[in-house]
């Protein structure tokens, strides 16, 4: 004992720590043990005495805890995403809505076949954006997790549209097995997407670390009542002793700064959601497997109804359509795309003219924008009914925002369908001569023309 008694006093104080144990068995245990040194009469250390509890519970709720935080502040920034993607959302679609319009008219028309050529790429390239667009509000979306009907192929070719571009540069290939005759199931697709898009980086990082490119199989298939997803790549594989811990949340074997450790564990929640599971399979050095399994569960009320098909032989002509919407491009690519059909198309601006007209005029068809200035479309809609509650059995909504929880409860009470912007222009022209023909009212209500 060589210190100082100011330092000796420091050194010999007794101390309370927090330790992780194995037991002989294996498991782990965390203790909180407290050591003192015991005196002698002359006030020198002679023994220690130490006293240990079990704390694993606790930790076990800390860990909880810090997971239910993190999980509340991915959340939050993922609302923020959504919040952001629904501003620019109506701010793109709207001018998309115009130039894939116009480009799909031109194309109609007998052009040079280098100008036909420039204008397929410029419709091309818009239709790219707009399909960015409709990924980005899928995965930031900022109503509560909602179950519908999905088709799990889609989700998981979105998915890889999210990182085709990360992987075309990182030397990834990804060979795909999916069943054509996958059947269908109740589940939430932006969750859904969440965790195929998790398991996919996940499986990029790691390959490009091990040797700079890599090889992705995806398969899916139905056996017995249940959906099986694998992801199995040829990156280093994940060690046997850490294939356990793998969905413990904030484990990681990536450098500080490197990951979080949550990601797994996220997607481990929502696959329990789900009453389903995820698990993996590997051998260090032989790549990983990770597989989602997911029940089949069909309910016939959420199924989505097929939209009546339209009999070309009895289409309609001289119709009168109003068309509705705050944005002077899209007036005039409606105007001309319905007048080709041989219809009689008048536009305005805004919910104060449009009603004037509807107080003069009877209109077969009114396609009716839900975002206008002053005075909404929903809004209008209502006053609608106090003129003539037939009269909203030919509304037909236009809407390129993010449907939120209020308008999507709005739509489902009255039946009132609507339209997506932005719309091709041959499917668009179909579904107004099959509106006409059956009726708007007798169309689904909820997301019919994509």
């Amino acid at each position: 004992l060589t210190a100082k008694p100011g330092e000796q006093e420091e050194h010999f104080k007794s101390r309370t720590l927090e330790v992780e144990m194995k037991r002989k068995d294996g498991s782990t245990v965390w203790t909180e043990t407290t050591v003192s040194f015991l005196r002698g009469q002359d006030g020198q250390p002679i023994g220690l005495l130490g006293i240990s509890r079990d704390i694993t519970e606790r930790k076990k709720m800390e860990a909880e805890r810090r997971v239910l935080e993190q999980r509340s502040h991915m959340m939050s920034r993922l609302a923020s995403v959504g919040e952001m993607a629904s501003g620019i959302a109506h701010e793109i679609n709207n001018p998309l809505t115009s130039v894939i319009g116009f480009a799909q008219l031109l194309m109609q028309k007998d052009l040079p076949q280098d100008i036909r050529e420039d204008i397929k790429i410029i419709n091309e390239g818009a239709r790219q954006v707009a399909s960015v667009i409709k990924r980005l509000l899928t995965f930031a979306r900022q109503y509560k997790p909602e179950r519908w009907y999905v088709n799990i192929n889609d989700i998981v070719a979105a998915t890889l549209d999210l990182r085709a571009y990360e992987m075309e540069t990182g030397n990834i290939k990804v060979i795909n097995q999916l069943d054509p005759d996958l059947p269908g199931t109740i589940a939430d697709g932006g969750q859904l997407q969440q965790v195929f898009l998790n398991i996919i980086m996940n499986a990029e990082t790691e390959m490009k670390l091990a040797h700079g490119k890599g090889n992705l199989f995806i398969k899916t298939e139905a056996i017995d009542n249940t959906i099986l997803i694998s992801f199995k790549d040829d990156g280093p594989g994940i060690a046997k002793k850490n294939l356990e811990r793998i969905f413990e949340p904030f484990f990681t074997t990536r450098e500080v700064g490197k990951g979080t450790g949550l990601g797994l564990s996220v997607c481990h929640g929502i696959m329990t959601e789900h009453n389903g599971r995820i698990y993996a399979e590997s051998k260090s050095g032989r790549g990983a497997t990770f597989i989602v399994e997911l029940p089949i569960v069909t309910k016939p009320e959420q199924l989505k109804l097929a939209d009546p098909v339209a009999d070309e032989s009895k289409r309609v002509n001289g119709a009168s359509i109003l068309v509705v919407d705050d944005d002077l491009a899209i007036l005039q690519f409606l105007s001309r795309a319905l007048a080709e059909e041989g219809h009689q198309v008048e536009t305005v601006g805004n919910a104060a003219d449009a009603l004037d007209r509807l107080k003069s005029t009877r209109y077969s068809l009114i396609l009716l924008d839900i975002k206008l200035p002053e005075v909404s479309g929903i809004e209008l809609y209502q006053r609608i009914q106090k003129i003539a509650k037939s009269l909203t059995r030919r509304v037909v909504f236009i809407t390129g925002d993010v449907i939120g929880a209020d308008t999507k409860d709005f739509l489902t009470r009255t039946k009132a369908p609507h339209i997506t912007k932005p719309f091709d222009t041959e499917q668009l022209k179909r579904d107004i001569n099959g509106m006409l023909t059956y009726g708007a009212a007798e169309f689904p209500p909820s997301e019919i023309f994509l």
